[in-house]
């Protein structure tokens, strides 16, 4: 299922980033639009927003849904011929979807084009060394053209969830899960990222929050919350991502999915091979996970990764709601409610699914020494 870049979209486009500092978010996103250079007249775009859980827009965890208002109206103003603001999130759900992810206020913001894309999916080869084919939303067969929204955040497994990581959406949510449960380290599912990425067979341009950002070691749903005032646009997703790493104060080949993309020649990493416009800086203060540990976890073999490398997810019993959606949605059955949520760590496979849906906010990513504990006693 190869990549469509006939329009000369996302890979083939020369690697240009712009970097906007928001005085009037309007405005911003019409000069996104005019720097992307893609005409979106008599298309059906697919908007992906960043939809992990049904939090509210001020915790950062979701796609501004004011960014997603402006850009569903540019997109009316520019003629597209259908627009769908559509994401899977993380997990299986019981109530309908725009109502399960009413509180990120998307929904209302997508001005009557949210969509459902839950239900409906189709089966497609993936060139990857962990399958050989995955059930992805219908949509994308649907659709002309991707306008990927990601969010500036860090990721507690792949240090940040950026362009790349946010195309896991076409996956339907139980199936993610299951994904996780099929490498053995960060960098595997790095690769398994990029694997996916490279799959999605139409071509993508990316506009990328950060109005909000979040930075630490519990992203992309626990971490602390920035408010930055920035937005990004490119047709590469590799090289903005890689332009958010440096901003992060990070060296991109550093981050498994940006290394790993552009090993393939999915895009460029280096600074000297990336166009930037506009108000790029580093954005102080902003922490991010050490690469180190992924980087060593490649290197180790697995029985040493387990027990000594890999940060392990841990419940704030004060903030925990027995709501079991860790339970539901854990990929090796490894935690139980009963009162509260307890971790089996002897089956925990550290996918942090659990850190991610949590909708109290329970589930934290422990330190190193919290996390060697865990793993010697069970507990």
């Amino acid at each position: 299922m190869a990549a469509d870049t006939s329009d000369g979209s996302d890979r083939s486009e020369s690697s240009r980033v712009l970097v906007r500092k928001v005085v009037d978010l309007r405005v911003a996103v019409w000069e996104a639009f005019e720097f992307l250079g893609y005409d979106f007249a008599g298309k059906r775009v697919w908007v992906k927003p960043n939809l992990l859980s049904p939090h509210r827009p001020e915790e950062g965890v979701t796609t501004d849904p004011e960014l997603i208002r402006h850009i569903v109206r540019e997109l009316k103003r520019r003629g597209a011929a259908a627009i769908w603001v559509a994401d899977n999130p993380a997990g299986a759900h019981v109530t309908r979807l725009d109502e399960y992810l009413a509180p990120t206020g998307v929904v209302e913001a997508s001005e009557g084009c949210f969509r459902d894309i839950a239900a409906r999916s189709v089966i497609v080869p993936v060139k990857s060394r962990f399958v050989t084919q995955m059930p992805v939303s219908a949509i994308v067969n649907e659709a002309d053209v991707i306008l990927n929204a990601p969010v500036f955040k860090t990721h507690a497994l792949t240090i940040i969830t950026g362009a790349v990581k946010n195309m896991f959406g076409v996956i339907p949510g139980g199936h993610k899960s299951y994904l996780h449960s099929v490498v053995a380290s960060a960098d595997e599912f790095a690769e398994l990222l990029v694997d996916i990425y490279q799959a999605v067979p139409k071509p993508m341009v990316h506009i990328m929050d950060g109005l909000r950002g979040m930075d630490g070691f519990n992203g992309p749903s626990s971490g602390r919350v920035l408010k930055m005032g920035i937005v990004l646009a490119g047709r590469n997703g590799v090289a903005l991502d890689a332009v958010m790493t440096m901003m992060a104060g990070g060296k991109p080949g550093s981050i498994p999915t940006c290394r790993i993309a552009a090993e393939r020649g999915l895009g460029p990493i280096d600074r000297s091979q990336i166009d930037i416009t506009g108000d790029f800086e580093r954005v102080r203060g902003f922490i991010l996970p050490r690469p180190g540990i992924a980087a060593l976890t490649t290197r180790a073999s697995r029985v040493v990764y387990s027990v000594l490398l890999s940060r392990l997810p841990v419940v704030n019993e004060k903030l925990c709601t027995a709501c079991e959606e860790c339970a539901r949605n854990c990929p090796v059955q490894a935690i139980a409610v009963s009162g509260l949520a307890r971790v089996d760590y002897k089956r925990c496979v550290a996918c942090f699914c659990c850190v991610e849906i949590c909708p109290a906010r329970a589930m934290t990513v422990a330190r190193l020494r919290r996390s060697l504990w865990a793993r010697l006693t069970g507990r």
